[in-house]
């Protein structure tokens, strides 16, 4: 027996609701799973919307978790909404134009600075 299969029957897969935090910095509650992409594992949080909805998913490498919070749907759901006052978009920002660099004359001649 080698020892990914060691691993794979010792290993219980995850199916629970939780407030993960990433990095330290984010959090995100919902429902948690795991997914096997490849031979990598990822943590899938399915963030809920409404009482029985849900708004999206987040796909996190485990390296990337720096704490998983068990919880209650109900508690997940209550905790979404009063994020959602603060309307930011799950998918990220794309500018209607790409920035431009242009020329400017600095100390140097031979500067070139991003226009702001």
């Amino acid at each position: 027996m080698d020892e990914q299969q060691l691993i794979d029957q010792t290993t219980e897969a995850l199916d629970l609701w939780a407030m993960v935090e990433i990095f330290g910095h984010t959090k995100v509650a919902g429902r948690l799973t795991e997914r096997k992409i490849g031979v990598n594992v990822m943590l899938q949080v399915d963030v809920p919307k409404g009482d029985k909805e849900f708004s999206h998913s987040r796909l996190f490498g485990p390296a990337a978790i720096f704490s998983i919070n068990p919880t209650t749907e109900a508690w997940c759901r209550k905790w979404t909404a009063s994020q959602a006052q603060y309307e930011r978009s799950p998918l990220p920002y794309v500018p209607e134009a790409p920035k431009q660099l242009n020329e400017v004359q600095g100390p140097d001649d031979d500067v070139t600075l991003f226009d702001n």
